[in-house]
């Protein structure tokens, strides 16, 4: 009785449920605050390092107000940032690779010094995929195509997957074609660690370091965190209005735009100010430097939060959704791939940092805003009918499919072979 009773507990919600009952929040087991303390350590350590960076770089050694040592100037310091933040978020790739193909997760994250669950490799899935998309290319790219029992009619082929992992593998193709818009999402995110470090050191700063004004980047997302989760998502969920992934992620284009729009008529403001006008810290009014534009700091902040906003409603919801959508052996290197797409915009972010001076950052700012909102609604015309469970992929009753099931590639198996 108490094996049915967990089963019963543990069982996927069917299409009803997830559309009738109420969602709530479960607790979060101790495991989960345990990777949030590692996560929030490793966060440390790599913001510990990357936060001075901006000024190490742009600044000279002569400069008081804003500390610096190379004085490679904000262009260059911007290219660099972009290249380390490049290398950085390739890295894990070869790593998935790795886990999901080779040595497994449990191996893995021993490797990494972390061992919190026990998944043990389940073969090579990799040559599988690869020939999935083979057959599926020479069929005008239709998965369906590489089922086993399309395979077997068509061909006499016996292929060692089953309609599960196709399934699993269109869900998967799903997310990275999602997450493959994301490029300048991550592009926009980067500015914090260095144009918006370089324009905070243009204005008034008091007794706050330039690079330490980031901070509000996490502070807002604590702040925001429990307000969209406990009153946004809820309050939407009352009046019946729809806001799945791709809703989400649909407004956090909008949100990030704002910020970039934020970003460029604060930049418009700081030129207005004296006393070095278009060309802050760097005119004989300055005092070598000493002197800022005469606007403060703080007025940055409205584009820390909107970028937290964004930052919750578009890199929390495509983790989750790139991570439950990817084949369950392959989920690993789907994360990794979602890096990729950060490294991609990095890349972006180095081919545009000859902009990143004053006073052509402003368009930068204007260019970055621009994408984003006009990118926002071919994002949601492309991918609005994600948010629907797919009845084709029939997902929430896999449980009951067997490999030789009756589905549509029977028809079209039917029409190869009259």
């Amino acid at each position: 009785m108490n094996i049915q009773t967990t089963e019963r507990e543990r069982r996927d919600a069917t299409e009803d449920e997830l559309k009738t009952l109420p969602h709530v929040v479960d607790s979060v087991p101790l495991i989960v605050w345990i990777a949030l303390v590692a996560g929030a350590l490793e966060r440390f350590t790599y913001y510990a390092v990357t936060a001075p960076w901006q000024n190490y770089m742009q600044n000279d050694r002569d400069s008081i107000e804003v500390p610096g040592v190379l004085g490679l100037g904000q262009a260059t310091a911007t290219n660099i940032s972009n290249a380390f933040s490049f290398f950085s978020f390739i890295a894990p790739l070869p790593f998935a690779i790795l886990s999901d193909a080779w040595i497994g997760r449990y191996k893995t994250l021993c490797i990494s010094y972390m061992s919190f669950v026990n998944l043990a490799p389940d073969g090579n899935v990799l040559p599988q995929a690869g020939k999935v998309l083979v057959y599926s290319a020479r069929e005008r790219f239709r998965l369906d195509a590489a089922k086993p029992r399309f395979q077997a009619e068509k061909y006499g082929r016996t292929v060692p997957w089953d309609n599960l992992f196709v399934l699993e593998m269109k869900r998967g193709l799903k997310a990275c074609k999602v997450m493959a818009c994301f490029v300048p999402f991550y592009l926009c995110m980067n500015q914090i660690t260095n144009n918006f470090v370089s324009q905070a050191g243009q204005m008034k700063l008091g007794v706050i370091p330039n690079d330490t004004i980031q901070a509000l980047n996490p502070i807002a997302c604590v702040l925001l965190g429990p307000i969209i989760q406990q009153l946004l998502y809820p309050g939407l969920q009352t009046y019946g209005v729809a806001f799945g992934s791709i809703s989400r992620m649909t407004w956090s284009f909008i949100t990030i735009s704002s910020s970039m729009g934020y970003a460029a008529g604060l930049q418009k403001l700081i030129y207005t100010r004296g006393p070095c006008y278009e060309s802050p810290r760097n005119c004989a009014d300055s005092d070598g430097g000493k002197i800022p534009n005469n606007i403060s700091v703080w007025v940055q902040t409205p584009s820390y939060f909107l970028l937290a906003f964004a930052e919750i409603l578009g890199f929390t919801t495509l983790s989750e959704y790139s991570y439950s959508e990817a084949p369950k052996d392959m989920r690993s290197l789907v994360q990794a791939l979602r890096q990729v797409t950060a490294a991609i915009g990095s890349a972006l972010g180095m081919a545009l940092s000859p902009v990143a001076v004053d006073p052509k950052v402003i368009y930068m700012y204007t260019g970055l805003a621009a994408t984003m909102i006009a990118a926002a609604p071919v994002f949601w015309a492309a991918f609005r009918s994600y948010d629907n469970i797919d009845d084709e992929d029939g997902l929430n009753e896999i449980g009951l499919m067997q490999p030789d099931s009756h589905d549509e590639m029977e028809e079209t198996a039917a029409r190869a072979h009259p």
